[in-house]
Order: C-alpha cells, then structure tokens, then sequence
C-alpha cells in the first residue's frame, strides 16, 4: 500500500462530502427537518441537521472503491450501517433513549460477530502483569466500551465544529499509529473517515451552517471505538492499549464525569443538561469559538502524548492519563472559582475566526503572496513546453481543438461561459503535468525537467494550503465547473486503483490536482490574474499545436 493511495481514499472522501453537503443542506430546509433552538442549544436560528448522511455515505463510497473487503471491513460496514440507521431515524423522528441503546448494541454486536473483533489484550494496566479476558468476558465488556465510546462523541456534539474537530484529532493519531505498525486497514480507513469529515466540517465550522446530527455523531464514535480496538488487537501491534484511551480521552471523561455526577444526584445519565465541559466554558463567558479553540489544544495535547508515549508501560501511560486528567480537573475548578482573576480569557469577538484581527493580518501576508503563484506557474508551463520539443507524450491535435474551444468562449463574456472556459483551462494545465510528469530530461546539474516542475508545484502548493487555511468571507466558493472537474479526478482515480485503463496515472494525476487547485487560487483572487491565466493556457495550447504540426 501505497502514500498515494491513502491520499486518493482520502481525496475522494473528501470531494464526495464537499459535492453531497449542500444538496442535503438545501433539501433539509426545504423539507423542515431541522434542529429547534432551545434553553440548552447553543444555536439561535434552526439548522438543518443531516450533516451525518454526507459524512456516512462518503465514507462509504471511499471504502468501497479503495479498501479490499476483509471480514473485518465487513464487520465494520455491517455495524456502522446498523448505527447510521439509528442515528439517522433519531434525527428524523426523535428516538427515545432505550431505542437508541438498543441500536447501538446491535451494531457493536454485530461488528464484533462478523469482524471478529473484541478487546481480549488489555495489557499491563497496573504492573502486575497482562490482562487477557476470556471471550465470554471480552465481548460484553467490548460492548460496553463501544457505547461508551459512541455516546462520549455524541454528547461532546455542542458546539459548531466541535465533535467534528476532535474526531479529526484522534482519526490522525490513529492513521499515524496504523502507518507505523503498517496496518493497512486501519490507515484506510481513517484516510476515508477524516476525508468525509473534513469536506463536512467546511459547512459545520463556526458559524455552522449544518449539524452532523446523530447519524454523523454515533456513527463516528462508533469508527473511532472499533478503530481502537482494531488497532491494538492487531498480532503485530506495537500500541499500548492505553494509548488509544488517551487518544479519547477528553469525550471520555467529559461522558465519565457529567453521568456520574447526574447518577449522584438520582437523575437520568442520559437526560440532557448543560454541565458538559463546553457548557462550563461558556458559563465563565467565553466565546463560541474560543470554547472550541481551548477543547481542541486538550484534545491535541492527549494525542500527542499517545504518539510519543504509545510504547511506554500500560501503568505508566495510564498513571500519566489521569494525572493530567486531575491537573485539567482542577485547573478548570480554580478558573470556575475565581472568574474574575482570567477575564482576560474572555475577550474574545462572537463572529467568526475570519473576522478577527489576527486572522486579517496573516490572510493580507499570504495575499501579498498570491501573485507569485502566476511566476511558479508560468515555470511549469515552460518546462512542459520544453518537454514536448524534446519528445511529446500528447496526441497534440488535441490542443489546436481546445484552444479553438477555448477562443470561441473567451469572446463570448457571458456569465455560464466562464465555467466552460475555466473547464478548457483545467484541460489545458493538466496537458501540461502529463508532459512534465514524463520528461526525464536533464536541464541543470543533475536536476531534470520532472524534478523542477515537482519542486515548483510543492512551492506553489504550500501557498495554496496556506491561501486556503486563511481565506477571506466568500473566498473559494466551489463552481459547476469545479464540481465537474472534482467528480472526473474521483472517477479517474477510482480506474486507476482498479487497472481500468490499463496505465498508471497515479503521479500525473495527484499533481494535476496540485495544478487545478493553483490555477482555482489564482482564478478566485481576482479578474486580472484569470485573463492571466487564461491567456497562459492559451498561449501554452498555441505553441503545443505548433510543435506538432512542425513536428
């Protein structure tokens, strides 16, 4: 298994959750199924809340396409559509308490039955020696676990972005853990949950404008248990069994602690009320986003530790999960005391991250470096000029078709023309990473026209994250011409992990995407540098047909 191949579960995930998110946003509101704002939620306006249908169906369709079908992956598609079911009824129709229990242990049952997966090693935990249950004892403490596990995401789902951000957080320790031990299972399949949450969270972050619900809630918490499961029960397995509860810490003990205080005051654990740990964030008067911003630095910390300290001694990792649990514990008691010695912590703005001050300052110096992206680009346009005099790779008539195409919808300014002509662009740009992608030429010192092009795309790429992380209000809104273009990547990509073209377009392919997303971040920062771009497509198509017909 490939890193390629992680990133193309990924990737597709990823376009999947981003092309499925807004349908079901519109089609929730208009259908009115939507999150009533109450005394206990946080929202103000209803939301829709079927966010948990893209996160579920992406998953899916990735897992599918990229990760061979083993028992275990059957047990956990079996499990999480049984799960998913239930969340999605309780979102549509407001399950009791009992009903939900009973879905989620049907669905851990079945996993464990069909994947064959159980807790039996428990390791170390108190330096007396290993722990290993017998199978009558390790699947009902297995179940146990799992809806532990699955409640603690659903109960942590209170704020915008919240349970999605923590999710993504234990998904890259897990995948770092998998890619270690070399477990491709479980690297697979969090590359597709992380990608379905990711293209989810664009929608969930503050302020929201879709909730995951419980379908998107109890069915990731039900992947992230069995993904811990998965991962230390493996034979060759290098993971303390404590690390992965460290992993998950902060949900867990955030569900540990708001139940057994409800079951001490002879209240229902399962009934809703705002002593969840966020709650007592925004008691003390901070933020929405700030909240979520401290939660998510807790949660960064525990996954960390659970990386660096995965090899460590059961007892000892577990001595240091709840000293630092009682350190959080009463660093968070002495804050509630004493408000007024940390109002400093407070000042903060309600609107969102993109309207503060910081956040303006760094989006003005990435934008300053936007301009330079044309330079990298117009670098790699003459590399693949270079490489089709030396030896083209492309059936250049092709090109003189396109840049007729292309010429006929630039004179036409019209507003749906535009999208047919970024599509000609598109083309054109990954015309010419197929030409680099080929060229072995040397040009300097050793440095050949492929190497140059991928050092030139990794420059230009690093300001495209960076443009990306710290966009402006309105910034790279996805058009039908993107959309188009993310649904042929996925397709070819898909052909290209199942032999279906008979060649590889593995490298190519990954670096057009690179491409598009550069040209994408030129196109989005104004007019001038799309006439730019456009005219370097064309200017690049123009020469190609040349070199052809000379040829």
């Amino acid at each position: 298994m490939g890193l390629l191949t992680c990133f193309y579960t990924f990737m597709t995930a990823l376009f999947t959750a981003l092309i499925i998110v807004p349908f079901l946003r519109k089609w929730a509101l208009d259908q009115g199924t939507l999150d009533i704002p109450d005394e206990r939620k946080m929202h103000d306006v209803p939301m829709p809340r079927l966010g948990g249908v893209a996160i579920f169906l992406s998953f899916l369709f990735a897992i599918i396409v990229y990760v061979p079908v083993t028992p275990t992956i059957r047990g956990f598609l079996a499990g999480g559509l049984i799960i998913f079911v239930t969340g999605l009824v309780d979102d549509l129709t407001e399950l009791t308490a009992k009903r939900k229990f009973t879905g989620e242990v049907a669905a851990c049952l079945t996993t464990i039955v069909l994947g064959e997966l159980w807790l039996s090693d428990l390791g170390n935990l108190f330096g007396l020696g290993y722990i290993v249950l017998p199978v009558w004892v390790a699947i009902p403490f297995t179940v146990f676990a799992m809806v532990g596990v699955i409640n603690s995401i659903n109960l942590i789902d209170g704020l915008d972005g919240l349970a999605g951000g923590v999710s993504m957080m234990a998904l890259a320790a897990f995948f770092m853990l998998g890619w270690i031990d070399g477990d491709q299972e479980t690297v697979l399949l969090t590359a597709s949950l992380a990608g379905a949450l990711l293209g989810f969270l664009e929608y969930n972050f503050y302020p929201a404008r879709i909730f995951m619900g419980d379908a998107g809630s109890l069915t990731v918490g039900f992947i992230l248990g069995f993904l811990a499961v998965h991962t230390i029960q493996q034979p060759t397995s290098t993971v303390s069994p404590v690390a992965t509860v460290v992993i998950l810490a902060l949900p867990l003990f955030d569900t540990l602690w708001v139940m057994t205080r409800r079951i001490i005051r002879g209240e229902n654990p399962f009934a809703a009320d705002r002593s969840h740990l966020h709650h007592k964030f925004l008691d003390l008067g901070f933020e929405h986003r700030f909240t979520v911003v401290i939660i998510y630095s807790i949660t960064l910390f525990w996954t960390s530790c659970a990386l660096f300290f995965r090899t460590a001694p059961d007892y000892l990792l577990l001595l240091f999960l709840f000293g630092t649990a009682a350190l959080f514990y009463l660093c968070l008691r002495h804050v509630l005391r004493h408000p007024e010695q940390f109002a400093f912590l407070s000042r903060d703005t309600s609107g969102g991250i993109r309207t503060t001050v910081t956040y303006q300052h760094i989006a003005n110096l990435i934008d300053r470096l936007v301009p330079g992206l044309f330079y990298l680009l117009a670098g790699y346009l003459v590399l693949a000029l270079w490489s089709s005099v030396a030896h083209m790779q492309l059936a250049w008539q092709v090109a003189p078709v396109l840049l007729a195409v292309g010429g006929f919808l630039w004179f036409r300014p019209l507003a749906e023309n535009r999208q047919f002509l970024l599509l000609v662009i598109y083309v054109a740009f990954g015309m010419a990473t197929l030409e680099v992608w080929h060229a072995d030429q040397v040009i300097f010192s050793g440095l050949s026209i492929k190497r140059a092009g991928d050092i030139l795309l990794a420059v230009a790429g690093m300001i495209v994250v960076f443009k990306i992380q710290f966009r402006r209000q309105g910034e790279f809104f996805l058009s039908t011409a993107d959309y188009l273009t993310l649904a042929v990547c996925v397709f070819l990509s898909i052909a290209t992990q199942h032999n279906a073209l008979g060649f590889n377009l593995d490298g190519p392919l990954f670096r057009t995407v690179v491409v598009i997303l550069i040209v994408r971040t030129l196109c989005s920062s104004g007019m001038h540098h799309y006439r730019l771009v456009a005219w370097s497509a064309f200017l690049f198509l123009a020469l190609v047909s040349v070199v052809g017909l000379i040829a």
